[in-house]
């Protein structure tokens, strides 16, 4: 998939590709956890429950909804300018840095050092200096020296057990949920702007249909008027006329502020300041066919909110292990080598080297209970996390048969409606004229006429809404229609 959310979902791989090497890096020393998505707990079905009819599915829709150029290009603005996107991407890079820093602790630490000394020594009361034995300081005997070295450390802690490669690789498990994080803002921002977009692109639909209605009061009105002019008409109904007419004007009023709403929200998603500015043309795209929605058990594996779950809880289930082997003894092993002299001149003198190994075995005894808590802690952990991934699928599920369900039930709503329109468009006509002609009376008129214009109303209203399901059931069935994917 290219369009709406497809592209929102591929802004990470830019703004991440520099962190490419150094996740390389980090995976180059510690293998990637294993996935945990087998480990679920919950039936899933063969197929969705809701049914769709699939005997003409659409494999292209999402770019027929974005066929849109300005569309398009306020998806792409969003996605380089978005704080949202920004803010992910920032909660990746840090991942990454926690993981090599993680990393490296499996490694010697290498130090090195120069040292440089000069001493004075004065030997009170030794028979030094002067033979008259004054005592006086100018007679003290004193000797200068001077030391000079360079040196390099060397300590490094055995990963016999396996506890410093564990707790990598729960980092490089919460990189993967970062990115997946920043998979799904990407794609849930680029939504967004598309379903804002629908409903500006309604608004002007609505500001057309509420000035048409407000001219057709206003005629109303003016006709009424003219009856009750001639002596066949009442005043009550010429009232009623002219409240329709300032209620018409009013929803006109409401119509245009919807409009600057959904403006000023595209505005804060483009991260602009919201001064209303932006301008929507054209109409609302056609309805496209729907996707195909799958199987079930492919959500664990496209859904990015799934997949940080999952990566979530394997990395608590590595920071559990990690618990456990701390209770292994530590192996730990020291070094250092270097040259010593009393010259400066002469510390490269390879005579004058020194050096020294060490290495130790160490248990820990007793820590009042703090190994052993920080244990629980972990399991506890782990078990949040398993629910959390629990959680993150049934919710996947049910957005999926939510909106599979909403495609039936809004094509048929809309169907019903667009009846209703058609009657009531004739009904209004044939109300007109036969007031015209004197044998029709205004009350039925007016009612006739709100109740078509509303109708109307709904109508556009139920075609966004038709728009917004099948964005999001784009998203829930995770942002592609491909079934391999």
């Amino acid at each position: 998939m290219k369009h709406i959310v497809e592209m929102g979902m591929r802004c990470f791989l830019g703004r991440v590709s520099n962190l490419c090497i150094a996740f390389a890096l980090t995976a180059c020393v510690a293998k990637v956890p294993s996935s945990k998505k087998d480990i679920l707990g919950v039936d899933v079905p063969p197929s969705y429950s809701s049914k769709l009819d699939q005997s003409a599915a659409s494999t292209d829709w999402v770019s027929q909804l974005s066929g849109d150029r300005v569309l398009k290009e306020l998806i792409e603005d969003v996605k380089r300018n978005n704080w949202d996107i920004k803010k992910a991407a920032v909660r990746v890079e840090t991942a990454v840095a926690n993981a090599r820093i993680a990393g490296s602790k499996r490694f010697p630490i290498l130090s090195a050092g120069f040292e440089g000394r000069r001493a004075q020594q004065a030997f009170i009361g030794f028979p030094f200096g002067d033979e008259s034995g004054s005592g006086t300081e100018g007679q003290i005997a004193k000797a200068l020296s001077n030391n000079f070295g360079a040196a390099l450390n060397v300590s490094w802690e055995v990963d016999l057990w396996g506890r410093i490669r564990t707790g990598q690789q729960a980092y490089i498990a919460e990189v993967q949920a970062a990115s997946e994080d920043l998979r799904g803002v990407a794609a849930s921002l680029a939504a967004q702007t598309a379903k804002i977009w629908f409903a500006l692109l309604e608004a002007n639909e609505q500001i057309t249909l509420s000035e048409q209605g407000l001219a057709s009061f206003m005629e109303t009105q003016r006709t009424v008027r003219d009856a009750f002019d001639s002596g066949s008409g009442s005043a009550s109904q010429v009232r009623v006329a002219s409240a329709d007419v300032q209620t018409a004007k009013a929803l006109l009023e409401e119509r245009r502020a919807q409009k600057r709403a959904a403006q000023r929200q595209i505005e804060l998603l483009l991260g602009r300041y919201p001064a209303a500015d932006l301008q929507a043309v054209g109409g609302f795209p056609e309805m496209p066919l729907p996707p195909p929605p799958g199987v079930p058990s492919g959500l664990l594996r496209r859904r990015s909110d799934i997949v940080a779950a999952e990566r979530r809880l394997t990395a608590a289930h590595q920071r559990m292990k990690e618990a456990k082997l701390a209770l292994f003894p530590q192996i730990k092993l020291t070094g250092d080598g270097g040259l010593a002299s009393a010259s400066l001149r002469k510390l490269t003198n390879s005579g004058l080297g020194v050096w020294s190994v060490a290495g130790g075995f160490g248990q820990q005894i007793f820590r009042a209970g703090e190994i052993l808590g920080n244990l629980k802690l972990r399991n506890l952990a782990e078990s949040e996390a398993y629910i959390d991934y629990q959680r993150a699928v049934l919710n996947a599920f049910s957005e999926v048969e939510t909106r599979l369900d909403n495609e039936v039930a809004l094509r048929k709503r809309e169907d019903a409606l667009r009846g209703a329109e058609e009657d009531l468009i004739a009904a209004f006509d044939r109300s007109m004229d036969e007031y015209r002609r004197g044998v029709g009376n205004a009350t039925s008129l007016l009612l006739t006429q709100r109740q078509m214009l509303g109708v109307r109303s709904q109508v556009l209203t139920l075609r966004r809404l038709r728009l917004y399901n099948r964005v999001n059931l784009h998203l829930a069935l995770g942002g592609s229609i491909d079934k391999e994917k």
